[in-house]
């Protein structure tokens, strides 16, 4: 790389010499919040006393159309309104002269100004506002972003936007190289709705090329200088304008819902009019009948109901979806009843204008909960159910926006398998929005395996709880392998049974003296420590006291042991070490731990897409009693501590495990039963399998090291990479091939394949010892197909489409 010399040109492309311009990064290596602030606090105030009349032109061209309408904002949305427009204004819009707004301040008021405040400024000037797709969120912490017109990607510290934005929405940001953290931050961004993603990148694209054509030696940069204005349009116009699409009925006309009123003159005559009228069809028994059908074609000649007739009192109701059909059934009605009804009144409702009020003061989706609706959980089965079938049938169905063609064959079309990413981004986007506003929620992460597009699986996992904690709480780590060594050097330890209690938690003051030094350091800079830290120091002092010892469970290992019957007693539930823990990558059991967090709504988590769920087992004995504390730690890998989900399983040696399920966590009363709609159940059921597993005859463990180097492939789909666990784990391997696995999902997904798979599919299940056996462990029956062959079953039972 060739090195730039002091009086060359800077490669900001501020047009100055290298010295003049970004020389003094090498001397300051960054700037402060301080030193941000105040350096824009100093523009906005010479713009205010030099540049008024400029302000107020350019603040007209950035709200064009909407100009009269500015005030329409709520305030938090009018300042980000306001931020944006002031950067474009300041760093972007070219003065008369062709100067931008920043260059003169900094010539005229330099002298005013610290070399961060310098710094801070240049590097906004070489920033601009671009079209990004959220392909990754560590909550608290980052975006992994995808510059949708161009392709880079970059991840940027953002710690508000990571938490309320959701994986596959689109921003307009400005993104500044370096910002106060030392890395690249967004300086201001628009949120982009789903209706104008596609339309907006076409018009940037054909835009930018027109741009760099009719200007030659133009940069890219220069280009998207000028696009905020366009940006701010679709944004603003989406909240004061909402683009709302022509509602139309089957014959093409706008649907504006009409209601033709008659006072009714002569009932007795007007029933019998009604029941003896052509494409009139009355509900009920005739001598109460006051609810009547008025059916007929549309214009492809199919079958419709044009409208409802209703008598009440002494009125008649006509009630149909168009002008035109409102116009229509007035003149059936007094041809028909003649001088037994007398038009009174006609009303229009336009919809079009109805929903567009509503978008605007927020009243869609919140409609309140009425007191007859079903139960949450009985909802929450019944909708991943039906989602599940639906999402399986659109695999093979012709999709408009893939040129008719299906999901699958769109997978193996290189010119349309770009359309069908955005499609399976558009579902990961609305899974992701059911989870935050506590909505049932159906993951359709599988349908990426479906279609064959699915990545390699992580060979390591991501860090785990306890490494975590540690990292996030300093000294915590140290601590706790310190406590942990006492605890074994102290007389009548066991390591078959000795475990670190609550009691002696709470009497131990090198723990109790950390708590409260981390209750005064969260009074200053130190982050404050998290209500559950306590119960985290005590887990991991019990995992340390047992040497760390992790169970990684294979993701499709998992998802069969989520599908064995727990048909054990507490004598045969027995674990490898007193503590010790499970880690769980798959989505399957991820999605189950998403779905449960998603119901806590004062979790940090709820709504976040989770990495890793760490389960701590513990095993406490008083006499001859038995007592497995269960702790989920479930991880999104960002800037929170991992969230704890603890459960006390009190194991009696002749009563069975499940019954212990049943009892905290029943299937919703729906038949057939829905398999993990209770994500409680779910998580259980597989970890308390996944113990019987890896304590049973023929297993055996693999015990793998951390790889080499300190990151590796994304934990998600096109996001950012994470740094993996450093413990030793001991791998879990699946014994079914994933292809298996998936074809099993595959049909519990068609129509009747629920039905097929009791009859032809043996569940997993535990196979208890003879008497006469020397191996006196269990064994696990892994679930295996008894019928015909499972790709005809499939094909025949959906009728797969070519």
């Amino acid at each position: 790389m060739k090195k730039i010399g002091r009086n060359d040109a800077c490669p900001c492309g501020s047009g100055k010499k290298f010295k003049k311009c970004c020389l003094t990064k090498w001397v300051h290596a960054g700037y402060t919040r301080g030193e941000r602030d105040s350096a824009l606090a100093k523009l906005l105030r010479f713009v205010e006393r030099k540049l008024g009349p400029e302000d107020d032109q350019a603040f007209d061209e950035f709200w064009g159309r909407f100009v009269d309408h500015a005030d329409g904002l709520d305030h938090d949305l009018e300042m980000m309104s306001e931020h944006v427009c002031d950067l474009w204004f300041a760093f972007d819009w070219p003065l008369d002269d062709g100067q931008l707004v920043v260059d003169r301040f900094l010539d005229e008021q330099a002298f005013a100004l610290s070399e961060g405040e310098k710094l801070c400024l240049r590097t906004l000037r070489a920033s601009s506002m671009r079209l990004y797709e959220i392909e990754d969120a560590l909550p608290g912490e980052s975006l992994t972003l995808r510059d949708v017109v161009e392709g880079d990607r970059l991840t940027v510290r953002e710690r508000l936007g990571s938490r309320s934005l959701n994986r596959f929405d689109w921003i307009a940001a400005r993104v500044v190289s370096t910002g106060v953290s030392g890395h690249p931050e967004i300086e201001g961004l628009f949120q982009i709705p789903e209706f104008f993603h596609q339309g907006l990148r076409h018009q940037l694209r054909t835009q930018r090329d027109a741009h760099l054509r009719s200007n030659p030696g133009a940069t890219v940069d220069s280009f998207y200088k000028m696009m905020p204005p366009a940006f701010h349009e679709v944004w603003v116009g989406a909240i004061l304008d909402p683009f709302v699409p022509r509602l139309a009925n089957t014959d093409g006309e706008e649907m504006v819902m009409t209601c033709v009123l008659f006072d009714v003159l002569d009932r007795p005559a007007l029933k019998k009019a009604l029941d003896g009228a052509e494409g009139v069809e009355g509900e009920g028994e005739p001598e109460e009948r006051e609810l009547w059908y008025w059916s007929g074609t549309n214009l492809k000649g199919e079958p419709v109901i044009l409208g409802r007739m209703e008598i009440r009192g002494e009125t008649l109701r006509l009630e149909v979806n168009s002008l035109a059909r409102g116009e229509r059934g007035c003149v059936l009605l007094e041809a028909v009843a003649g001088a037994a009804v007398r038009h009174r009144a006609t009303t229009h409702e336009d919809l079009r204008r109805s929903m567009r009020g509503a978008l605007r003061s927020g009243e869609v989706g919140s409609q309140p909960r009425r007191a007859d609706d079903i139960a949450p959980e009985v909802r929450e089965a019944l909708v991943l159910d039906h989602s599940a079938r639906h999402l399986r049938s659109w695999l093979d169905e012709p999709v408009p926006a893939l040129d008719d063609r299906t999901p699958r064959a769109a997978a193996g079309d290189k010119a349309l398998r770009p359309r069908l990413v955005d499609l399976l981004h558009d579902l990961d986007r609305s899974y992701q929005r059911s989870l935050k506003m506590g909505a049932p929620a159906c993951d359709p992460s599988w349908i990426w395996d479906a279609l064959g597009l699915e990545e390699e699986p992580a060979p390591y996992p991501p860090p785990l709880a306890h490494e975590r904690v540690a990292q996030l709480v300093p000294g915590s780590g140290e601590l706790c392998r310190s406590v942990a060594e006492s605890i074994r050097r102290q007389p009548g330890f066991k390591d078959v049974s000795t475990v670190f209690s609550g009691e002696e938690f709470r009497a131990n003051l090198e723990l109790q003296r950390f708590l409260r030094q981390r209750e005064v350091a969260s009074a200053g800079d130190l982050p404050a420590a998290s209500p559950g830290l306590a119960a985290y120091l005590e887990l991991m002092v019990n995992f340390d006291l047992h040497r760390r010892k992790s169970f990684w469970v294979d993701e499709s290992l998992a998802y069969m042991l989520a599908n064995t019957d727990l048909d054990v007693l507490g004598r045969e539930l027995r674990v490898p070490f007193p503590s010790f823990a499970l880690v769980f990558t798959g989505r399957h059991v991820l999605s189950l731990a998403e779905r449960l967090v998603a119901r806590q709504r004062d979790c940090p988590l709820a709504g976040q897409y989770l990495r890793v769920a760490t389960v701590f087992v513990t095993e406490y004995q008083t006499g001859e009693e038995r007592t497995l504390q269960i702790c989920f730690a479930l991880d999104a890998l960002g800037a929170d501590l991992p969230h704890l989900v603890p459960h006390r399983l009190p194991v009696k040696e002749e009563r069975k495990v499940e019954s212990y399920l049943d009892a905290i966590a029943p299937h919703p009363p729906i038949e057939p039963v829905v398999p993990h709609a209770n994500p409680l159940r779910g998580l259980l059921q597989v970890t308390i399998n996944a113990i019987l597993y890896a304590t049973s005859a023929g297993v055996e463990p693999q015990a793998r090291q951390a790889p080499a180097g300190a990151t590796g492939r994304p934990q998600l789909r096109g996001g950012s990479p994470i740094t993996y666990s450093s413990d030793e784990v001991f791998f879990l391997p699946g014994a079914i091939e994933i292809s298996k696995v998936r074809r099993l999902q595959e049909l519990d997904r068609v129509p009747d394949g629920r039905t097929i798979l009791r009859r032809f599919m043996v569940r997993g299940h535990w196979r208890r010892p003879a008497a006469n056996w020397a191996e006196q462990r269990m064994r696990w029956i892994q679930p295996y197909w008894k019928g015909p062959d499972m790709a005809a079953v499939i094909e025949r039972t959906y009728k797969l489409k070519p």
